[in-house]
């Protein structure tokens, strides 16, 4: 990852958001890395939102507790043979 000091920051600002359109970089302060800046799709890529829902049993859809035990009596039934 490409490294960019925050002093030079204001000076370089278009080699920096150049670098960050290809990968993320990091900006340092004090010689340690204190930011990434990368693009909005590397963003989105990364940092997808993940749309599945936990439930307690007691709480759970109906459809959804009709395919657990769908899968649990197959499971068993298999387990007998």
């Amino acid at each position: 990852m490409r490294s960019f000091p925050s002093t030079d920051l204001k000076q370089t600002i278009g080699d920096v958001l150049h670098a960050a359109s290809q990968a993320p970089v990091t900006i340092t302060r004090h010689k340690k890395p204190r930011y990434v800046l990368m693009s909005i799709r590397d963003y989105e890529l990364r940092f997808q939102r993940d749309e599945r829902e936990a439930y307690a049993v007691e709480e759970m859809p109906a459809e959804h507790l009709e395919m657990l035990e769908a899968a649990y009596t197959g499971q068993a039934d298999e387990d007998r043979q």
